[in-house]
């Protein structure tokens, strides 16, 4: 194991953790956005379906172009954002590693956990 090594990826991790914070924070921003924007578009269309019923309306609104293209919006931000927040924790886990790396070399160093 090379220690400059992990060391450098562990500060790697972290300055994209930091660089990556409000990335997150947009993209989560836009699937809030996104899966608001479902909603808004099956209401639109059940408010101007030319239906009878309700049952009709709702079923006229979830088979609309309108409907499937915001599904498809929403799809694609949850993507984005969960494909950030996967990096992000396997950023933390790099992290992590090094940190645990690091505490067992220093206890080695010292000593600590040897039978003298």
């Amino acid at each position: 194991m090379n220690d400059r090594t992990d060391q450098q990826r562990a500060a790697d991790a972290t300055q994209y953790l930091i660089d990556s914070a409000y990335k997150l924070g947009a993209a989560k921003g836009e699937m809030i956005r996104a899966e608001h924007m479902v909603g808004v578009a099956r209401r639109q269309v059940v408010l101007h379906s030319d239906a009878k019923t309700i049952a009709e309306k709702e079923a006229e609104a979830y088979a609309s172009p309108e409907y499937r293209e915001a599904v498809s919006a929403y799809a694609e931000a949850a993507t984005e954002y969960e494909k950030l927040r996967a990096s992000r924790d396997a950023a933390q886990a790099q992290i992590s590693y090094w940190q645990t790396v690091s505490a067992n070399q220093r206890g080695a160093e010292k000593g600590y956990g040897s039978a003298g």
